[in-house]
């Protein structure tokens, strides 16, 4: 059985879609969370309902800037501050915006990879740099750091998932890699989960039912994934249960990618 017991987690991007039930997850197999999320409204709001459900659990929230380095060095000597030492690390953060291709900026694209790659390789250094033996770190990539959106899956009304995003991600699976085997040597795994379509329902591509089709039937098993199922594999590679994985980027897209 897989246990979390006593392990102190840290959580960027803890109060999103998939990182709020990840949260909650990590606190019924009996760890401890620093939840460090942009949002301190949301945040607020999955605290107090965590802390009223898990009241023996340790759980501390502090507002995270990915895109500036002094917010993410201040979160990381908070979190060892509070904990003393943090087990594992999940990055749940993301950057797009919402341009078409051909009016994608120079200055927008940049400041989206501040988050999915600068901010990401700030905060995979700084918290590994003081990680102990035996510590685990996953990272959210996406299925668009594997593949490209299919244009024709897209009306005309919405774009097509942005390239920014994708080659961010992209970009962080090699990180992922590169990370894994500079830190093997202090037995610290890093590995990386890659969701597929996890639409929010409410909010996805303004609810478009017929885009939302083509994302479902995209898939071999003709359903969105649930966020429940990304953060169980999460915990799986957060947990010991997944010691002998280092530098492996884990799909979880419904068979996507394996078309």
């Amino acid at each position: 059985m897989i246990s979390l017991k006593n392990k102190n987690i840290f959580i960027a991007g803890g109060s999103g879609y998939l990182g709020s039930v990840l949260c909650e997850e990590i606190l019924k197999l009996e760890g401890n969370i620093f939840l460090a999320d942009q949002d301190i409204k949301k945040s607020e709001l999955v605290i107090k309902k965590l802390q009223k459900k898990y009241s023996k659990s340790k759980i501390i929230f502090s507002h995270l800037n990915m895109i500036e380095p002094e917010s993410i060095s201040k979160n990381i000597k908070l979190a060892y501050q509070k904990f003393k030492y943090i087990d594992g690390l999940v990055n749940a953060t993301f950057g797009s915006t919402s341009d078409k291709l051909s009016q994608l900026t120079a200055e927008k694209f940049n400041k989206t990879n501040q988050i999915n790659l600068t901010g990401s390789f700030l905060l995979m250094r700084g918290v590994a740099n003081k990680m102990k033996k035996g510590g685990s770190i996953v990272m959210f990539a996406s299925m668009y750091g594997l593949v490209s959106p299919k244009m024709e899956m897209y009306p005309k009304n919405i774009n097509p998932n942005p390239i920014e995003y994708g080659a961010g991600k992209a970009g962080l699976n090699q990180m992922v890699k590169y990370f894994s085997s500079y830190y093997g040597k202090n037995n610290i795994r890093i590995n990386a989960i890659v969701p597929g379509p996890f639409p929010n329902i409410t909010k996805a591509a303004n609810n478009n039912k017929k885009f939302l089709s083509n994302l479902k039937n995209s898939t071999m098993l003709k359903r969105f994934g649930k966020p429940i199922e990304t953060a169980k594999p999460t915990i799986f590679l957060l947990s010991d249960a997944s010691s002998y994985m280092t530098g492996h980027s884990l799909i979880v897209d419904g068979g996507w990618t394996a078309w």
